[in-house]
């Protein structure tokens, strides 16, 4: 007679079985027709949203150049992308700074894919996401460069940025990166932040202390404000690409603006709002010795982020 347990065991079997044959199927299926190992991985905009936290550091994925990456193409909507969440993290634990993963989602959702990201705690050193938002194969850009007919779908793109590998299925990753664990070859990565002038924090304070002008309504009803700038750092130490990312008025003078309708008064806030922006926007244009970025070892374009205070001493 055939135990309980003993048919729980063989239906457990019978059930992972069937799961790996149904992946192998798909895999097949939807694999064939992904780019082949060898072909250069075609570049696309990593960057969806610079206020995002989960952004990477290069607006391209040629930047992660010199690095293996792990290319994730998946959506929150999608059951089975969610399934293989945590084999992707125990990819990025094991692999910690020795390869990037680069997951770029089919969502359509900002908020929706932003708190599958939280709540998944979908994080590592270097783990970053991206999305076009608009709809998979038919507004999309990157599924066609990449064939995606299938999610999830993984490459592995080698640090010449060759692909190493196309699959449907993560198994298949994992035992690829143990393969070039075990060959030596998924060496620690440093990427080393860009330095204006001789480095460290007072080079800065010291230029902006020299070049920020005060707008003249601010100081004259005593508003202050902060500003927070994301832009870009070049290989030959300018700047470009230059965005207010976040902007906060602090403070500003009750008594001086006492006389001020309540309208009156959030008209001068949003001008002085705009004019720190502006002036902060200035101010970085003209931060022309930095010394670029570095990533395994050579010259990148880096996103860099630059907190501006406005305050009346």
């Amino acid at each position: 007679m055939i135990s309980h347990a003993h048919t729980l065991v063989t239906s457990l079997l019978l059930f992972l079985s069937s799961t790996f044959a149904f992946a192998q199927d798909a895999d097949d299926q939807y694999a064939k027709d992904l780019l082949k190992p060898g072909t250069e991985a075609p570049d696309f905009l990593t960057v969806s949203n610079p206020a995002a936290k989960q952004n990477g550091p290069f607006s391209k994925l040629s930047g992660y150049r010199g690095a293996y990456v792990l290319l994730d193409f998946w959506a929150s909507w999608c059951p089975d992308c969610r399934k293989d969440i945590p084999e992707i993290k125990k990819i990025a634990e094991k692999y910690d700074n020795r390869i990037v993963i680069q997951s770029h989602s089919f969502d359509t959702d900002s908020a929706a894919w932003q708190r599958c990201i939280e709540k998944n705690k979908m994080f590592g050193v270097q783990w970053f996401h991206s999305s076009e938002l608009k709809k998979w194969k038919k507004e999309t850009t990157v599924d066609s460069l990449y064939h995606v007919n299938w999610i999830p779908t993984m490459y592995l793109i080698d640090p010449e940025g060759k692909v190493v590998l196309g699959t449907v299925m993560v198994e298949k990753i994992e035992a690829e990166l143990e393969k070039l664990d075990k060959a030596g070859k998924l060496q620690q990565q440093v990427l080393e932040f860009p330095k204006f002038k001789q480095g460290g924090v007072q080079p800065i304070v010291s230029f902006l202390t020299d070049n920020l002008h005060y707008p003249e309504e601010a100081q004259q009803y005593g508003v202050q404000g902060k500003v927070m700038l994301a832009f870009l750092v070049n290989t030959d130490g300018s700047t470009d690409s230059i965005k207010a990312i976040k902007t906060e008025i602090t403070g500003y003078s009750k008594k001086l603006t006492a006389k001020m309708t309540e309208q009156e008064r959030n008209a001068l806030i949003s001008r002085c709002t705009k004019a720190f922006v502006e002036e902060g926007r200035r101010v970085v244009g003209i931060m022309k010795d930095w010394q670029p970025a570095t990533f395994c070892g050579r010259p990148v374009i880096l996103h860099f982020r630059l907190p501006i205070s406005f305050r009346l001493q």
